[in-house]
């Protein structure tokens, strides 16, 4: 049977944040300095991993290719992830839009910009963003998240965790970017995140992402959470072409009672019951990915520790973590970080703020925003398989 991973693993479930003027809890995201912090760049980027290779870290800029002008991020208003991602080989009908959004049922559509670009020899699907729509779109420890957003709107780019793994330790460089059409400019990479939209890779704003040639209005973003999947699909094939590209990615239930006989085998049958039932509460995230996490932690409850980093429970949460996501799930009237209950019931809700239920690359995100380690991802991924 696995086992916690202890004296190997650092394991926290809160990311570091680094911005300008201090440091994020709780926020599933990386940031580097923008050009006020710069003074203290170097110590900053030394505590992400490192400066990057062949460039000090106190001569990190932001890209030139925002104005200062453009630096206003809008406010989250509210949650809205994609139900149908549209992709289009030609610029969407701005009419058809319109009509689309009228439609009964459809609560939002946003078109975005896309292409690739490469920097530092990595080439990213990269998606060309409106700040005043986009944030709620991503997963919520991403839109919560105002210092990416402005970071994104100094013209930065923000690269999908599964995505950076050759960057890792050039967050906060500058680049010569290539885009389409011969078109180069300067690039910072300025955060990590998960982005939760399936095949992008990276995020831009739409002025940056104009500058480096990404073709416009070729993307469709479409919330429409009550209208049925087949009939919203016959809707944007009528307003965007037959040969458009839809990818549904609507969350979709899993059936939670499936489990393999070395699941049943293996797990307390007390914990096998709460990660099924806490589960449920984030549409499309399976059991046994909770399952997973809780394995490699502490061995589903039988090796309950802190660990060095501070991270304590069955489900090792950091207190700083744990006051934002901590859940009293038991209703006992407190949220206790080593109850079973209320930290399994906890680690859903975390992962479900991560993206965890949109499924695909946003699972694996998710659960890196868990724990920052690959090696981590794979583990919790393997038990998971062997426990479906």
């Amino acid at each position: 049977m696995p086992t916690a991973r202890t004296a190997k693993t650092v394991a926290y479930v809160a990311a570091t944040l680094v911005a300008v003027g201090g440091v994020g809890v709780g926020v599933a995201v990386e940031l580097s300095h923008s050009a006020s912090g710069r003074a203290a760049a170097a110590s900053s980027v030394a505590a992400l991993g490192g400066a990057p290779t062949g460039q000090p870290a106190s001569s990190l800029t932001p890209s030139p290719v925002i104005t200062p002008a453009v630096l206003r991020v809008p406010p989250l208003h509210k949650l809205t992830p994609p139900d149908v991602i549209v992709t289009m080989t030609r610029p969407a009908s701005l009419r058809a839009v319109q009509r689309l959004r009228k439609r009964p049922g459809v609560r939002r559509v946003v078109l975005a910009d896309r292409g690739s670009v490469a920097l530092h020899g990595v080439r990213l699907h990269v998606l060309g963003v409106p700040l005043s729509t986009i944030r709620g779109f991503t997963p919520k420890l991403t839109a919560t998240s105002t210092p990416l957003w402005t970071s994104v709107a100094r013209g930065e780019l923000t690269v999908g965790y599964a995505h950076s793994r050759r960057l890792r330790h050039r967050l906060g460089a500058t680049y010569a970017a290539d885009g389409y059409g011969g078109k180069v400019a300067p690039l910072r990479i300025g955060a990590f995140a998960t982005i939760g939209l399936n095949g992008t890779q990276a995020l831009l704003s739409e002025p940056a992402g104009r500058v480096l040639g990404l073709a416009p209005d070729r993307v469709a973003l479409v919330a429409a959470p009550k209208v049925p999947i087949d009939a919203l699909t016959g809707e944007l094939h009528k307003a965007f072409g037959a040969k458009a590209h839809l990818d549904v990615t609507r969350a979709t239930p899993v059936n939670q009672s499936i489990s393999s006989s070395y699941a049943t085998e293996t797990i307390p049958a007390g914990y096998l019951s709460l990660y099924r039932r806490a589960a449920v509460t984030c549409p499309g995230l399976p059991w046994t990915v909770l399952a997973g996490i809780g394995t490699v932690e502490t061995g589903n409850g039988r090796d309950v520790h802190k660990s060095t980093a501070g991270a304590e429970g069955p489900m090792q949460f950091l207190p700083s973590t744990w006051s934002m996501y901590g859940y009293d799930a038991d209703g006992d009237g407190k949220a206790n970080i080593n109850d079973p209950t209320d930290a399994v019931f906890s680690a859903a809700r975390y992962l479900c703020a991560a993206g965890a239920g949109r499924g695909g690359m946003s699972l694996d995100d998710a659960v890196f925003s868990y724990n920052h380690a690959w090696w981590y991802v794979r583990e919790v991924i393997t038990i998971a398989n062997r426990y479906a």
